[in-house]
């Protein structure tokens, strides 16, 4: 796996800031990361416009789960992503180039290793190709709380093994990347990416819900599985990078 940290940020920008922030960050800071932090091949930013963020079944962060999704992938380790973060930081910040972060709020993140990669059997391309790929119309941003207990690893394996796969048979998403939460308050948080090649994202969205409702109809769904698992957040998303008219 060539991916060997995935970093995560959820976020909320304040109102009358999002294009301000946006422009700055597709102009100034993505490509001074992309350019001279070492190790990161992938840089990517996400909205959810309001339709989608009341399309929404729950958000249990900070601030509704924030309207973004700001992501890297990086072949190096959380430690070094860290450490090259925070020298970026520090040059850019005494370069005056930092200012639109103050309108930045973080609801939440992650910093580490992926966890799983999978890609939907009947499509070319590989599960570490997937979140790389170019023609991506859509991302769906799940993180569930698992429970202490017993059944926890049982539900994490079934997780990975059955339910990933029968949602990917559905061909509404071409894969999924699974990953930990980081920071001692979230460690107990699974993220899953979802991504889609679909046009109407917020019909796949509707879709995906009522499948989930049906298995849980009719016993596919994990035995005691609101004992094991509490969704915190779930929301599709879609390309932000160049795109500002979503918000002002």
């Amino acid at each position: 796996m060539k991916a060997g940290t995935i970093s995560i940020g959820l976020w909320h920008l304040d109102p009358g800031h999002h294009q301000e922030v946006c422009r700055w960050h597709d102009a100034d800071h993505k490509p001074e990361v992309l350019g001279t932090t070492p190790n990161v091949f992938v840089s990517q930013r996400w909205v959810a416009s309001q339709a989608m963020v009341d399309q929404r079944t729950v958000s249990d962060l900070p601030h509704g789960g924030g309207e973004y999704v700001n992501l890297y992938w990086t072949t190096g380790t959380p430690d070094e992503l860290g450490r090259d973060f925070d020298a970026l930081g520090q040059r850019l910040t005494a370069a005056g180039r930092m200012q639109p972060m103050q309108y930045i709020h973080t609801a939440w993140r992650t910093r580490t290793r992926p966890v799983s990669l999978h890609a939907r059997p009947d499509q070319v391309l590989s599960a570490e190709a997937v979140p790389t790929a170019p023609l991506t119309t859509g991302l769906l941003v799940e993180i569930q709380e698992l429970m202490g207990g017993p059944e926890r690893d049982a539900y994490a394996r079934w997780y990975e093994s059955e339910c990933i796969p029968m949602v990917l048979e559905s061909g509404l998403f071409t894969g999924a990347a699974t990953v930990m939460g980081s920071d001692a308050e979230q460690q107990s948080h699974l993220a899953t990416l979802w991504y889609t090649d679909r046009d109407d994202t917020r019909a796949v969205y509707a879709e995906a819900r009522t499948l989930r409702d049906d298995w849980r109809k009719t016993g596919r769904d994990y035995r005691q599985a609101d004992a094991v698992r509490r969704l915190l957040h779930s929301s599709m998303y879609a390309n932000s990078i160049g795109d500002y008219h979503y918000y002002a």
